[in-house]
């Protein structure tokens, strides 16, 4: 499969074509509607809990008619349909992505729900029910087509419960559901992220397009592709360009400052197979501490695998999954596979001369004035991830 680039003009020319309308909840810089408006769709409102999230949003879209920003239990249907002028029943597809830090599964999982948390500078409570925020809505709006995306570990079975309550609400708006992990690397993106899609079509409009509920799922979910994207096909390029050398240059001197730097140096380089600094360099260093106080009967310490999520993959494979916090220099999550230095996303953000689609996915509760951490397509250059 070759990999595909597109570029703000080619969302703008899809969008243009206005197959379908659809609104976006939890929409962060506007991922999902990169996938929305490729496919013809027309945003006609958004709504975003973070600021600094909306201020991108609206850098990439600036003709989006309608937002708001703000917590989403603020949010009524019969606001979005006033401001709309829309109609019950008339939208064509209600997409959200709530949060996922609560099923994700390298997080606290059940340990974290029900309790108040602050991220982002805001204090958020039950962030693992924001789901029923958007059925709420939908049950207002009867939208034709619900989207609900999520993490993997939402299928897993100390979430099992949680998505067959979503999948019950769901269908008791009168809505068939179904549901399936999707793998990134097997749909055109180099990167081996999986993620569950819930995906409810109103049972009226089924009857209308003759479609019996079981053939649901197969209509709508994309089968895998039998090839996938490395990351040579995607990146290898960028090795080439000057701006990325600079930008190299200054990520590994910041690598450095790391209290993984000791560790991170030792991780073997052009690997066959995917290493880790966890398994491949901390834990065989343990392992070799404890044989040889064992020889001498000295006090043997806890063996430790710590870092495991620092890793470098082939170059004909696609990435593990890019999270918020590896995109961080202090974690150099994911490092070049030949050279002491990690990708990292890193772009300027003019936003009155660049025309760049760009992410703030810092942790910062404001944004740097001069730069932003995050994804960048731009009309010359589309978006990939950083390299050197």
């Amino acid at each position: 499969m070759k990999y595909f680039r597109y570029t703000l003009d080619d969302l703008h020319k899809s969008a243009d074509k206005k197959l379908f309308n659809y609104i976006t909840f939890f929409a962060g810089g506007g991922g999902s509607s990169c996938g929305y408006k490729l496919a013809g769709g027309e945003v006609l409102f958004v709504n975003e809990f973070q600021q600094v999230a909306m201020d991108d949003y609206l850098a990439n879209f600036p003709d989006t008619p309608h937002h708001i920003t703000g917590d989403i239990k603020d949010v009524t249907g019969k606001q979005i349909m006033e401001m709309t002028g829309l109609k019950v029943g008339e939208l064509d597809l209600l997409d959200g992505s709530p949060p996922c830090p609560p099923f994700s599964m390298s997080g606290t999982k059940q340990k974290g729900w029900g309790k108040e948390k602050t991220a982002y500078g805001m204090k958020q409570k039950n962030i693992e029910d924001l789901t029923w925020e958007q059925i709420r809505i939908a049950g207002e709006m009867m939208p034709k087509v619900i989207v609900c995306e999520n993490v993997k570990g939402l299928t897993m079975e100390y979430a099992s419960e949680h998505l067959a309550r979503m999948v019950n609400d769901f269908e008791a708006l009168g809505y068939t559901t179904v549901y399936k992990v999707l793998k990134g690397h097997e749909h055109g993106v180099p990167q081996k992220r999986e993620r569950v899609f819930i995906v409810s079509v109103r049972n009226d409009v089924l009857d209308a397009i003759n479609m019996p509920f079981m053939c649901v799922a197969g209509e709508v979910f994309p089968a895998p592709e039998s090839t996938f994207v490395d990351i040579r096909g995607a990146i290898d390029d960028l090795q080439l360009n000057n701006e990325n050398k600079v930008e190299a240059h200054e990520l590994v001197e910041a690598m450095k400052k790391s209290a993984k730097w000791k560790w991170m140096k030792r991780l073997p380089k052009n690997p066959d197979r995917v290493v880790s600094v966890g398994d491949d360099v901390v834990g065989p260093w343990y392992d070799k501490v404890i044989r040889h106080r064992a020889k001498w009967g000295k006090t043997i310490p806890e063996r430790k695998s710590s870092f495991f999520q620092s890793r470098r993959v082939p170059w004909n494979q696609a990435s593990h999954t890019l999270s918020e916090q590896g995109l961080q220099t202090s974690c150099s999550a994911f490092a070049s596979r030949r050279r002491q230095s990690v990708y990292n996303q890193r772009v300027c953000s003019y936003y009155d001369t660049t025309r760049r689609l760009h992410f703030y996915w810092n942790t910062q509760s404001e944004p740097c004035k001069d730069r932003t951490y995050g994804c960048t397509i731009t009309d010359e250059r589309p978006c990939r991830q950083y390299i050197q």
